[in-house]
C-alpha cells in the first residue's frame, strides 16, 4: 500500500492506495456532546491520518463478548465476525473509497441499517472497493443509534429548542461535509446517490424527502424498507415519543435531567434495554420536525429510485407492497426501478434473508464465510453493473444487459435477481405471503 495525501478544505488528509483503489478511513466529519446536535468539522491542524476506521456508535454489542455470547447470532457471524471495532459516543467518522484515477466521479453515500438501534460503517459488507473500480466513489458514515441517537424529552427541548433525531442530523451533517469536501477526492458533489437498507432505507427515504436536503441527491437505492416514509401519514408525534422516553428517564432514579445526562454510557444502554424489554421500535422512532410533519412528506421523492425486497425477507409481502406503493406515488414525477432478490444463499437453509443482498450489492463475497461460487460472483457483478449505471446516469440500464423496465402503469414488473440470467417478472404475492407467515430467518 502507498500513502496518498489529499488537500481538502479542512486540511491535508493521508490515506492509502493499492494501485487500483484509494481509501481514506475514519475521517471526522462532526463533533457533538451527548444529546447535542452535530457541528460540522471545517478544519484540522497538521496531516489527518485516515488509515483506520473510527469508533462505531455505542450499542448493545459494545458490551457483549462477541465470541462467548454472540457466536450463534446470525448477523454477528455474517457481518461482524473477525473484526474488532471500538465503540464510543464520539462516533462522527466517515470512510471514502475512490478510483485511483478520479475526476468528477459520482458519489454513493451509504446509510447502514440496524433498526436505528445498532449498526456501523465498518461492517464487512460495506467495502467500497468494487464500486470504486467501476468509477464510483463510496462514502460510508457512522451515526448515533438507540438512546444516544433518538432520545427525546421535553426537558431537552427546553434546553436547546428541540429534541430527538440526533442520528438523522448526524447523517445530514455528514452529507454537508461530503458536499463541501468530496471534490478534493475527485468526486462530483452535484451527482450524489443515497443508499440504505432496512432502517437505513427508511432513513434514506426520509432524508431525500426532507426540505433541508432538497436537491442534494440525484437518486436513491432503498433496499428492504422502501416506502415506509411514503405510507406513514405526516403528523406531529412529539407527545407520544416524549412519553416513551420519559419512561426510561423515570426508571433511572435521577432527580434532574443534568444528572441523567451524566450517567455512564453502559448504564444508559442497560436502562434502555430493561425498559424497552426488547420492543426497540418505539424507542427508535423519530420525532416530528423537519423530517416528519413536512408538507411534502407524502409526496413523491422527485428523484429516480431503485427499491427492493428479498424473497425470504423479514416481511416480504409487506416490503413488496410498499415498493409498489412507492413506485405508484412516483408516477409522473420520476422513475422507480423495483427488484426481487431471490438467490438462496449457500451455507444454510435461510434462503434470501433480510440483508442477504448486501454481499452482492457491494461485491464483498470474498469477505463472507459462505461457499459462494462463480454463479454468485456473476450475479454480484450484474447487480453492481446495474447499480453503477444508476449512480452515474439515474438509469440502471447499459449496453448488453437485460432491459430493466421502470415500474409503470403499463408494466408493473420487477427485475428478478438470481443465479443464471436475470430477467423482468412478476413476483408471486402468494409465495411472498407464505414466506411472511412461515418466516424463519434472522431477526437481528
Amino acid at each position: 500500500m502507498e500513502n496518498i495525501l489529499v488537500n481538502t478544505p479542512c486540511g491535508v488528509v493521508e490515506g492509502a492506495s493499492d494501485g487500483r483503489v484509494r481509501r481514506f478511513l475514519g475521517i471526522r466529519y462532526a463533533t457533538a456532546g451527548r444529546w447535542e446536535y452535530p457541528v460540522e468539522v471545517t478544519h484540522w491542524d497538521g496531516v489527518y491520518q485516515a488509515h483506520d476506521f473510527g469508533a462505531a456508535p455505542i450499542q448493545q454489542r459494545s458490551y457483549i463478548d462477541a465470541e462467548s455470547h454472540q457466536k450463534k447470532r446470525h448477523f454477528h457471524r455474517e457481518f461482524m465476525e473477525g473484526i474488532n471495532p471500538t465503540y464510543d459516543e464520539d462516533c462522527f467518522f466517515l470512510n471514502i473509497w475512490t478510483p485511483e484515477q478520479c475526476e468528477n466521479c459520482p458519489v454513493l453515500v451509504v446509510i447502514y441499517g440496524g433498526g436505528n438501534v445498532s449498526g456501523q460503517s465498518d461492517e464487512k459488507e460495506f467495502d467500497g472497493s468494487d464500486f470504486a473500480t467501476r468509477g464510483v466513489i463510496v462514502v460510508t458514515l457512522n451515526y448515533r443509534v438507540n438512546i444516544f441517537g433518538f432520545m427525546a424529552m421535553k426537558e431537552l427541548e427546553d434546553e436547546s429548542g428541540r429534541s430527538g433525531n440526533y442520528g438523522l442530523y448526524d447523517q445530514q451533517m455528514a452529507f454537508q461535509w461530503i458536499l463541501h469536501n468530496i471534490a478534493a477526492f475527485g468526486g462530483d458533489p452535484g451527482k450524489m446517490t443515497l443508499i440504505g437498507q432496512s432502517a437505513g432505507a427508511a432513513n434514506a427515504e426520509n432524508q431525500i424527502k426532507s426540505p433541508i436536503n432538497r436537491g442534494i441527491f440525484q437518486g436513491a437505492i432503498l433496499q428492504s424498507s422502501a416506502g415506509f416514509a411514503t405510507v406513514t401519514k405526516a403528523k406531529d408525534n412529539r407527545e407520544v415519543v416524549y412519553k416513551t422516553w420519559t419512561e426510561v428517564y423515570a426508571h433511572s432514579g435521577c432527580k434532574s435531567i443534568e444528572e441523567f445526562k451524566k450517567l455512564p454510557a453502559k448504564q444508559l444502554i442497560d436502562l434502555w434495554v430493561s425498559v424497552s424489554q426488547g420492543n426497540f421500535v418505539p424507542y427508535a422512532q423519530v420525532v416530528a420536525d423537519e423530517y416528519y410533519g413536512t408538507p411534502d412528506k407524502n409526496n413523491p421523492c422527485n428523484t429516480n429510485i431503485i427499491c427492493s425486497v428479498t424473497s425470504q425477507d423479514t416481511m416480504p409481502i409487506m416490503f413488496y407492497w410498499l415498493c409498489k406503493i412507492l413506485a405508484k406515488k412516483q408516477w409522473g414525477s420520476a422513475n422507480t426501478y423495483c427488484y426481487l432478490f431471490q438467490r438462496q444463499l449457500p451455507g444454510d437453509d435461510l434462503g434470501a434473508w433480510h440483508s442477504s443482498d448486501l454481499w452482492y450489492t457491494y461485491g464483498a463475497l470474498e469477505k463472507c464465510w459462505r461457499p459462494f461460487g462463480e454463479a454468485d460472483r456473476a450475479l454480484s457483478n450484474t447487480m453492481m453493473d446495474y447499480f453503477a449505471n444508476f449512480i452515474k446516469t439515474g438509469d440502471p440500464n447499459g449496453e448488453g444487459m437485460p432491459l430493466w423496465e421502470p415500474y409503470t402503469k403499463k408494466s408493473k414488473r420487477f427485475m428478478i435477481f438470481d443465479i443464471g440470467k436475470c430477467h423482468m417478472g412478476y413476483p408471486s404475492a402468494t409465495k411472498l405471503l407464505k414466506d411472511t407467515i412461515l418466516y424463519k430467518g434472522p431477526r437481528g
